[in-house]
């Protein structure tokens, strides 16, 4: 996988799943919180990652597909289609698919992966 790769979280993601997602991968991790990209709706988050260039943006929000879609990569989604839960629940569910999507996104070079 890409050193220079950072993994975005959107705001409806706990900081806290930034934390272990860093651990179990590697990568540098960046929750929305820490980043001070709470204030910028999605489709200037989405144009921060677009000028950064190797980001992948995890989120539950249906704009960023649709964004990708109309602007083009970069940045790659891991788009999540979890009902809501616990952070302890979501990281089980993300832990589960994590490895195969970052897989997808980097060597197979994909887009957007929805996890459901």
């Amino acid at each position: 996988m890409q050193p220079d790769l950072e993994i975005w979280l959107d705001v409806h993601l706990s900081p806290i799943i930034a934390k272990w997602l860093g651990e179990h991968t590697g990568f540098k991790v960046v929750s929305a919180y820490k980043s001070g990209i709470t204030n910028l709706n999605d489709k200037e988050i989405f144009l921060k990652a677009k000028q950064q260039g190797n980001v992948i943006v995890i989120s539950k929000d249906t704009d960023f597909p649709e964004l990708i879609s109309y602007y083009g990569p970069p940045p790659k989604l891991i788009y999540i289609r979890k009902g809501n839960c616990d952070n302890k629940e979501l990281w089980g569910f993300i832990k589960q698919h994590i490895d195969e999507a970052l897989k997808l996104l980097t060597e197979f070079n994909k887009t957007i992966i929805e996890l459901e």
